[in-house]
């Protein structure tokens, strides 16, 4: 037997399910090429599309169709309750891999965390853990801001359902579910990235950055189908960027609070996790 083989019999209990609609059905084709790509070792045995209508065929990935276009939230609700699997890894279809997954890191951690029944696991430190209690793990704690990212994280499913609420959006989940989140405790995240991504689109349209970054890896990009941000509108994120930045320095535990001073509504404020993961924008 392989050393894949016994990891995808030791983790059969989870699977990775990529949230998405078919308003951005552009981006599979993209997303699981890097996929493929960057993760030829992927130990999990089942992989996960969650789409509206449509049934593309992938290699190696089912497909979830949930119907009309709800909210992301009552989408992967409804996705979640056709999954069997007890733990369920989280991944956008807009955060593209960029290069190689630390394999031996995801195994340590999955291990780690299937270990202690853990209720959540962020595989990368979008926001960073409070306490580091192992050489690449540590605590996320009760209030902490986006405690509940979406972003590379492993979910106990009952408490991804029991956390998730309808009508809300990713962002709205990310702000408000982590305030909910507070009632688990066995939340955690990895000191270090696991999965080198970028954040591709933003309000719907290609970050200007990310395609020079795919153009690089040779991908190629049907503008067709959705336009580029303008420049202006790579300005604003940049400095949104720079808020993120500034943002960290507050001490976690004031930092919700700042959140909900500045820019109430705001999806962007204090660095959601998907503008965290701009950071690895070269």
């Amino acid at each position: 037997m392989t050393h894949l083989e016994h990891c995808k019999g030791r983790f059969r209990n989870v699977a990775a399910l990529v949230v998405s609609c078919d308003n951005y059905s552009d981006i599979w084709p993209i997303f699981f090429s890097l996929y493929r790509k960057f993760w030829p070792d992927n130990p999990l045995e089942k992989t996960y599309l969650l789409t509206n209508f449509l049934e593309p065929y992938y290699e190696g990935v089912e497909i979830i169709g949930v119907g009309e276009d709800v909210s992301w939230s009552d989408n992967l609700a409804a996705a979640l309750l056709r999954i069997e699997e007890e733990y369920i890894l989280l991944l956008l279809e807009d955060l593209l891999l960029t290069d190689y997954v630390n394999a031996k890191s995801f195994e340590e951690l999955l291990n780690w965390s299937l270990e202690r029944s853990v209720n959540y696991m962020r595989f990368n430190p979008s926001t960073p853990p409070d306490k580091i209690i192992a050489p690449n793990v540590g605590v996320a704690s009760e209030g902490a801001v986006y405690r509940a990212s979406v972003v590379a994280a492993l979910w106990k499913k009952d408490v991804l359902l029991a956390l998730l609420k309808s009508g809300e959006n990713a962002w709205e989940f990310e702000t408000h579910g982590s305030i909910r989140s507070d009632a688990y405790p066995d939340f955690y995240s990895a000191v270090r990235n696991t999965f080198p991504i970028i954040n591709s689109i933003v309000k719907r349209v290609w970050e200007r950055s990310a395609l020079r970054k795919l153009r690089r890896l040779g991908v190629k990009v049907d503008l067709s189908s959705r336009p580029v941000a303008s420049l202006g509108g790579e300005i604003i994120w940049k400095l949104k960027l720079l808020r993120s930045k500034i943002f960290s320095l507050v001490p976690h535990r004031l930092r919700r609070t700042v959140k909900r001073f500045f820019r109430r509504g705001d999806y962007y404020s204090g660095g959601s996790a998907h503008e965290q993961n701009k950071k690895t924008v070269v």
